[in-house]
């Protein structure tokens, strides 16, 4: 596969943040909006056979020609009578690109290793979201006003900060396919609400990103996801892996219109962005491409492939 970074610049308010499953979502539908549904089981049926035409890692954020990168879990160690301010280092969720390229290159090895560093040379808090409540106003629809069954609600909604994806792709066909959903959805939107205005974004153009390729194509025996990933049994010594999660329940997008059937699709469990895992048993794809679904004979995922970067150098 190609490796490409795509800077992203956000036009408005999201519902939620675009995790990398939000994005494949979007680039599902953008498929069968524009090749067609045939287009769109092959792709499915691809994946779900572990033959991706494509990965994505969740959005990621920048600072003009600066790119951040999730902090990785490490080993926990720490150490006595030390100067290192631990209250402030555990709210940095991203880290730049040459203390990400010191861990990939195995100098960094633990938690309290990341911390001097950090403590060093990246003195303030790099941020990709926002969230904040907005009000709305309900209407009664027999009385037409905000009384009766009308009243004030708040809505959680997330504000994003410029940023960029990474994705890797097989052959140019999908490359070309890809840069045309990717206008499209520039006109549709990502995400919930997009009806009302929500997921607005620009898409740059598929530019190499040669300082980190090495990490994508030389493969070791460790990971570290830019994507939440869906975990497979027997393959990760958890032993020897650092990892966060979380659980996650989606809907299902009404791009086809289901009626009267329960649209949640089943609860997983990820790994967040960020997570090192050891590998038992190496493959050309990790994470699950998972079932979540079966209704009135459609088969609807939930994506959760890695998007991996190896660390290299062994244990």
């Amino acid at each position: 596969m190609n490796l490409y970074k795509i800077d992203i610049s956000p036009l408005s308010l999201f519902r939620d943040y675009p995790s990398s499953y939000t994005l494949f979502g979007a680039i599902s539908w953008g498929y069968y909006l524009l090749f067609g549904e045939e287009k769109l089981k092959i792709l499915l049926e691809n994946f779900a056979n572990n033959n991706p035409s494509f990965l994505i890692s969740s959005i990621l954020p920048r600072e003009d020609n600066q790119y951040f990168f999730p902090k990785p879990n490490l080993r926990a160690e720490r150490e006595k009578d030390s100067d290192i301010d631990y209250k402030r280092l555990k709210k940095i969720q991203y880290i730049s690109l040459d203390i990400l390229k010191m861990i990939l290159d195995n100098q960094i090895k633990t938690e309290l290793e990341l911390n001097k560093i950090l403590n060093k040379i990246q003195p303030k808090e790099i941020s990709l979201t926002a969230k904040d409540s907005i009000p709305h106003a309900s209407i009664d629809r027999l009385y037409n006003t905000t009384e009766g069954a009308g009243g004030l609600f708040f809505e959680e909604i997330v504000a994003l900060e410029e940023g960029f994806i990474l994705i890797a792709v097989k052959d140019k066909e999908t490359k070309k396919e890809l840069q045309a959903i990717f206008n499209l959805l520039e006109d549709i939107g990502i995400g919930g609400n997009r009806s009302v205005g929500y997921g607005r974004v620009i898409f740059g153009k598929f530019e190499p990103f040669k300082e980190i390729d090495i990490y994508f194509s030389k493969k070791t025996d460790k990971i570290l996801t830019l994507s939440p990933i869906i975990p497979e049994k027997n393959t990760y010594d958890l032993s020897d892996s650092y990892y966060d999660y979380f659980t996650f329940r989606g809907a299902i997008d009404n791009n086809y219109n289901f009626k009267d059937v329960d649209i949640w699709k089943d609860k997983v469990i990820y790994l967040k962005e960020g997570s090192t895992l050891k590998i038992k048993n190496q493959k050309e794809t990790y994470g699950q491409f998972y079932l979540a679904k079966n209704l009135n004979g459609k088969k609807i995922f939930q994506y959760g492939l890695a998007f991996p970067l190896f660390i290299q150098g062994g244990t």
